[in-house]
C-alpha cells in the first residue's frame, strides 16, 4: 500500500511475439526478461500483489520464480498481436480482485520488454501520480531531434516535401519543442480511470520523465543494443 492506496502490479507477457520468438523470455544479462520485471517488483514492498498475465504455462512458471503470481492463465481472444492492451489488464484487474477478495485502488503495467527501469522509476511515477490526483502515470523519454515531426519529410511521385508546413521555418533544433515516447518503464492508472475511461493517458496523466538510456525492445537489433549497453554499464562499474 502506498499513500493508502492498493496497488496490484500486472506483468503482461503472451508468448506469441511475432519479432522475436518467446520474446518475453530471451535472456538478457543471464536471466529472462520476466526476471528483470519480476526482480525489480519484488523490491517494492508497498506493492499489495504482483502478478503474471500470460496464456503460457511456462511463462507463469517463469514469473514465479521471480515473485509474481499467475492467479489465471490469459484468454485466447487476450493473447492475439491484435489484442487491446486495456483489455488485457481490466481481466486483470477483475480476476484478481474476484481471486483474491481484494479490491485495488491503483494498477501497475510493468512490461517485460523495458528490463532497464529501476525500482525508483515505478515509485516516483506512483507518487506523482498520486499526490497530483492524476488518473495515471506514463514513464517516458527525451525524443532524439531527428524524429521530430518537424524534421520529417514526405516522398510524393518523387519528390519531396514537408510533413508539417511549418518545418520551413526551423532553421536550428533549438527552435524545436522537447517531445517525449513512452519507454514502456510503467504505467500506473486508478481503478476507476481504467474501468470508466478504459484509458491510460487522459488529459490528467502524470509525466515520469526518465534522462538515461533505456530500451524498449521489440526487434531483434533491440535485444542487441540492450546487450550492449548492459556490458558497458559492467565495465564502467569495475574500472
Amino acid at each position: 500500500m502506498i499513500e493508502g492506496r492498493r496497488v496490484l502490479a500486472v506483468v503482461p507477457a503472451r508468448s506469441g511475439s511475432k519479432g522475436i520468438p518467446h520474446k518475453n523470455m530471451r535472456p538478457l544479462g543471464g536471466k529472462s526478461l520476466i526476471a528483470h520485471a519480476g526482480d525489480c517488483l519484488a523490491s517494492l514492498r508497498w506493492i499489495d500483489r504482483r502478478i503474471i498475465s500470460s496464456d503460457s504455462e511456462s511463462y507463469a512458471d517463469e514469473g514465479g520464480r521471480h515473485g509474481l503470481e499467475a492467479p489465471f492463465l490469459r484468454p485466447p481472444e487476450l493473447s492475439t498481436d491484435e489484442a487491446a492492451a486495456i483489455d488485457v489488464m481490466v481481466h486483470a484487474l477483475e480476476q484478481c480482485e474476484q481471486e483474491y477478495g481484494e479490491r485495488y485502488d491503483l494498477v501497475a503495467i510493468v512490461e517485460p520488454t523495458s528490463p532497464f527501469r529501476r525500482p525508483g522509476d515505478i515509485e516516483f511515477a506512483c507518487l506523482g501520480m498520486v499526490r497530483g490526483g492524476c488518473d495515471s502515470a506514463v514513464c517516458v523519454s527525451p525524443a532524439g531531434t531527428q524524429s521530430h515531426p518537424l524534421k520529417m519529410l514526405t516522398v510524393k511521385a518523387d519528390r519531396l516535401g514537408y510533413y508539417d508546413p511549418a518545418a520551413e521555418n526551423i532553421i536550428s533544433r533549438q527552435q524545436l519543442d522537447p517531445l517525449y515516447v513512452r519507454n514502456g518503464a510503467c504505467y500506473l492508472v486508478t481503478r476507476e480511470t481504467l474501468l470508466e475511461k478504459r484509458r491510460v493517458i487522459t488529459d490528467n496523466t502524470f509525466a515520469c520523465v526518465i534522462d538515461r538510456p533505456m530500451v524498449n525492445i521489440d526487434e531483434p537489433m533491440d535485444l542487441e543494443w540492450a546487450e550492449f549497453l548492459l556490458r558497458r554499464k559492467k565495465k564502467r562499474k569495475k574500472s
